[in-house]
């Protein structure tokens, strides 16, 4: 990880199969706190897609391209953020920084991940 990364940050990463068959070059959320991020020989990431599942469920977070802060992800194209899907990678496999999600959506990545990890409420 030679950039500057931070929770939140939207990077490319090698991010395996669940059956661990491959891997793939594509966009993930940091998920890992700051306080741990300088200190931490691994980083937790959240799967990004732009295949929009069908059915979505309750922990996926769509930004579209039309979105006001779509520009600030680094993102090609509106993309699902599916935060039950979490890998731990090394953080040689975290790439490069494509940008950043605003505070709202940080908001709502928090709740999802809550809900996703059975501590909400």
């Amino acid at each position: 990880m030679a950039e500057t990364y931070k929770r939140a940050s939207v990077a490319l990463v090698r991010f395996p199969y669940t059956d661990l068959s491959d891997s793939k070059v594509r966009p993930a959320v940091i998920v890992t706190a700051d306080t741990y991020l300088a200190r931490a020989e691994d980083v937790l990431c959240a799967f990004i897609s732009s295949v929009l599942p069908d059915p979505l469920l309750p922990t996926d977070i769509i930004i579209s391209s039309t979105h006001p802060d779509f520009s600030r992800t680094g993102l090609k194209r509106s993309s699902v953020f599916r935060t039950h899907k979490l890998v731990l990678l090394d953080r040689e496999l975290v790439y490069s920084k494509l940008g950043d999600l605003a505070p709202t959506l940080v908001k709502q990545m928090n709740t999802a991940l809550a809900d996703a990890l059975g501590l909400a409420g």
